[in-house]
């Protein structure tokens, strides 16, 4: 729990407080919007088909070697 200097009056308050205790300055607003990090998802979604690409190229290569083995 940091400790942050009041913007209005430099008080030393909690960067938790709603507001600053000398000078009721909003420190903390209770509209914040959370932005999550969607990064994840498509990494996951990028690694599965990359995953996909290679174990199918895998496949044709290993089926064109099976084939030329047995001709």
């Amino acid at each position: 729990m940091p400790i942050i200097n009041c913007p209005e009056c430099n008080t030393r308050v909690s960067d938790q407080a709603n507001k600053c205790p000398q000078c009721a300055y909003p420190i903390k607003s209770g509209n914040e919007i959370t932005v999550k990090n969607s990064e994840g998802c498509f990494l996951q979604t990028l690694n599965f088909g990359c995953m996909f690409i290679v174990v199918t190229i895998g496949v044709i290569f290993l089926f064109i070697f099976l084939m030329s083995i047995f001709s």
